[in-house]
C-alpha cells in the first residue's frame, strides 16, 4: 500500500494558499499528491551524451487517491538495444515492464505540510531489497525550481528479449520559471467543466529545463557498464503534472462526457480510444507549447447529448503557449493543427492485456502553426503572440518500440522532434505525447488530416514572410447521421482444429468483428483484403482470448481466417453488428 510522508487536508476553493502562486496553481503545495483526486507526474528527457549517443528517458508516476504506481523507461537510439526498450522493474506489464509481484514495490509520496514536507519527493521502494529506493523524482531546492531523477535498478528488463540489465540514471534538471500553465492559469480539465457548467479544481502545468546535467548507466550485452554523461547544451527534459479532482472530474465529469457518446451501436463498435492526443513541446528558445487534440467521435449520435450537453463538441483544439518571457497564453480553437500521417497498429495493449483489442489508426506526424497576432491573456488583457510553424516528427520508427509475442509495448507515449520557425527564427525542440485518440473507422471525419508536407526550417532569422497556415480544414462538428436499419442477420466464418476446418474465407456484406482463442501467440491469423487499400490487414493472435469490435471488418472486405489445432477464431457478424 502507498505511504505518504505526511498527512494534510488539501485546501479547497477559497482556502488560504501557502507558497508561491502561479495562476490557479500554488507552489510548492500543489506539486505534491492530492489525496482527493488523481495526480499524474509524467514526462521525458531527450538526452544527448558527450559520446554523441542519444536516448529518450520516459517517466511516469501516478497517485490514485493516494495509491501509487510508477514506471520509467529508457529508449536507446543506437547500439545493441536500438529499437528496444529498457524498462524498470516497476511499471505496467502492458507497456513492457516485467510485471510487478504483488506487494514487492511500495510507493512513498510526499504530501504538503508547510515547514515539514515542503519539497516534493515521490519514491518507489523495493521490499525485497531492504526498502531500497529504486527510483525517485524530487524537488531539491525551495529557492529555485531544481529537480532530480534517480534510478537505481539491478534487474531492469530489456524489452522484448526479457534480458535483465543494470540501469541507472542521475539527472539534475533546473527548470524554467514560471511553468507553462494550461489554459493560462493552470485550471484545466479537457474543457469538460465548461461544457457541463460545473466548478473544477483540476489543474495541469508543464515544466521544461533551462539546464539538464547528469549521467546514465546501462549494462551492455557483454556485462560491461556503459557510463554516459549528459551534454547539457543538446539535452532537455520536460515534466507535466496533472491533477484530476475527485469527485467533480473523476468520476463525475468523465461519466458525463462518456454519457454523450452512448447510443445503441456504441458498445459493440467502441474502438478502445480515449478522446485525446496530448503534445507537450519545448521549443528550446524559452517558449513551450501544450496542444490537446480532442475527439469525441460519437457526439452527433449520442442518445442523451441533446438533453445533457447540447454544446458538447465532436472535435476541438485546446492549446496554451508559454512565451519566452514566462506568460502562458491560451490559444484554444485558434491554433492550426494538421495530421500529416498516420501509423496503423493491430492493437494497443491495455490493463486488460489484449482481451479487448482494436485496430488502431494513430496520428503520427503533425504540423502545428499560429499565424501571429493579438491573443487574450487570462482576464482579457491583450497579448502579442508571434507566428510559429512547427513540424512535429516522431523519434521512433513506425514499428518501434519492438513488441513481445503478446503485443506488450509502450505505444501511446511517443517522443517527437519539433523543427520549424518561431517569430521568423529557426527552432529545434523536443516533445513528449500521449496519443490515445483512435481514428480507425473515423478517418473520413478527421478534421485535421491533410497528408501535407512539413514546414520549412529557415537557416537563420529572416524578414517576415507569408503567414503560416491557420484555421481548420475539416468539420469540427459534423451533423448527426441517420444509421442504417438494424441488420441482425449473422454472417462470417470460423476456423478451428485441423484439416479443412482450419481455414475459412468469406466476403463481408456487413460490418463484423473478431473473437477467438489463441493457444499461443500466432495461434490464429485473419487477413483482410480491402478495396482501395494496397496492402492487406493482417491480425494475429497474441495468445489467450481476444475480441475485436464490430467495424474491424467492413462491407466489401474479403476475409481469410486460419487457425492452428490449439486455437480457434470467428470472423464476421454474430448478429450484433447492426
Amino acid at each position: 500500500m502507498p505511504v505518504a510522508t505526511a498527512a494534510t487536508l488539501p485546501a479547497g476553493p477559497g482556502a488560504p494558499s501557502p507558497g508561491t502562486g502561479q495562476g490557479f496553481v500554488q507552489f510548492p503545495r500543489d506539486e505534491h499528491q492530492h489525496v482527493d483526486g488523481w495526480d499524474y507526474w509524467w514526462g521525458a528527457a531527450n538526452v544527448v551524451a558527450e559520446s554523441g549517443n542519444q536516448y529518450t528517458v520516459g517517466m511516469a508516476y501516478t497517485s490514485y487517491n493516494g495509491y501509487g504506481a510508477s514506471g520509467y523507461q529508457l529508449f536507446p537510439r543506437q547500439g545493441p538495444y536500438a529499437g528496444q526498450s529498457i524498462m524498470t522493474m516497476d511499471g505496467p506489464a502492458e507497456w513492457g515492464h516485467p510485471g510487478e509481484p504483488a506487494g514487492r514495490y511500495v510507493r512513498k509520496m510526499s504530501a504538503y505540510v508547510p515547514g515539514v514536507s515542503d519539497l516534493l519527493q515521490i519514491d518507489t521502494l523495493d521490499t525485497s531489497e531492504g526498502m531500497k529506493v529504486v527510483d525517485r523524482w524530487e524537488r531539491t531546492s525551495l529557492d529555485s525550481p531544481s529537480y532530480r531523477l534517480s534510478i537505481d535498478q539491478d534487474r531492469a528488463k530489456v524489452h522484448p528479449t526479457g534480458a535483465a540489465v543494470q540501469f541507472g540514471a542521475d539527472l539534475h534538471a533546473d527548470m524554467k520559471s514560471p511553468p507553462l500553465l494550461a489554459g493560462g492559469t493552470g485550471q484545466w480539465w479537457y474543457g469538460i467543466p465548461t461544457t457541463f457548467g460545473y466548478p473544477s479544481r483540476s489543474f495541469q502545468y508543464m515544466q521544461a529545463t533551462q539546464h539538464l546535467t547528469g549521467t546514465l548507466d546501462l549494462q551492455q550485452p557483454d556485462g560491461s557498464i556503459l557510463h554516459e554523461t549528459v551534454a547539457p547544451a543538446q539535452s532537455t527534459m520536460l515534466m507535466v503534472h496533472e491533477y484530476d479532482a475527485t469527485p467533480e472530474d473523476i468520476p463525475a465529469g468523465l461519466a458525463a462526457a462518456e454519457g454523450t457518446q452512448v447510443h445503441p451501436r456504441h458498445p459493440q463498435y467502441y474502438n478502445d480510444a480515449w478522446p485525446w492526443e496530448l503534445l507537450f513541446v519545448d521549443l528550446d528558445n524559452g517558449a513551450q507549447l501544450m496542444v490537446a487534440v480532442l475527439g469525441f467521435h460519437d457526439t452527433p449520435n449520442g442518445t442523451a447529448t441533446p438533453y445533457i450537453a447540447p454544446s458538447m463538441p465532436t472535435y476541438r483544439l485546446m492549446a496554451t503557449l508559454r512565451l519566452p518571457g514566462g506568460e502562458s497564453v491560451p490559444l484554444d480553437d485558434t491554433i492550426h493543427v494538421e495530421h500529416l500521417a498516420y501509423r496503423h497498429l493491430d492493437s494497443i495493449a491495455s490493463a486488460t492485456g489484449m482481451a479487448l483489442s482494436s485496430l488502431w489508426t494513430q496520428a503520427w506526424k503533425y504540423r502545428i502553426s499560429y499565424a501571429g497576432g493579438t491573443a487574450s491573456a487570462p482576464g482579457g488583457a491583450p497579448v502579442q503572440v508571434p507566428a510559429f510553424d512547427l513540424g512535429v516528427v516522431p523519434q521512433f520508427g513506425e514499428n518501434e518500440p519492438a513488441p513481445d509475442a503478446h503485443g506488450n509495448r509502450l505505444l501511446q507515449r511517443v517522443p517527437f522532434l519539433a523543427s520549424g520557425s518561431y517569430s521568423d527564427c529557426p527552432v529545434h525542440g523536443f516533445a513528449w505525447s500521449e496519443l490515445l485518440l483512435n481514428w480507425y473507422g473515423h478517418e473520413d471525419k478527421d478534421p485535421w488530416f491533410s497528408g501535407g508536407p512539413l514546414p520549412a526550417v529557415p537557416a537563420g532569422c529572416q524578414t517576415p514572410g507569408a503567414p503560416p497556415p491557420s484555421g481548420t480544414t475539416g468539420n469540427l462538428n459534423p451533423p448527426r447521421t441517420t444509421p442504417a436499419p438494424p441488420n441482425i442477420s449473422p454472417e462470417g466464418c470460423s476456423a478451428y482444429g485441423s484439416g479443412a476446418s482450419a481455414r475459412c474465407e468469406y466476403d463481408a456484406k456487413a460490418a463484423g468483428g473478431l473473437g477467438g482463442y489463441g493457444g499461443h501467440p500466432g495461434g490464429w491469423t485473419v487477413t483482410v483484403t480491402r478495396t482501395g487499400q494496397p496492402d492487406p490487414i493482417t491480425i494475429a493472435s497474441y495468445g489467450d482470448y481476444q475480441t475485436y469490435p464490430c467495424g474491424t471488418i467492413r462491407p466489401g472486405d474479403h476475409v481469410v481466417a486460419t487457425a492452428q489445432p490449439d486455437s480457434n477464431i470467428f470472423a464476421g457478424n454474430p448478429g450484433i453488428c447492426y
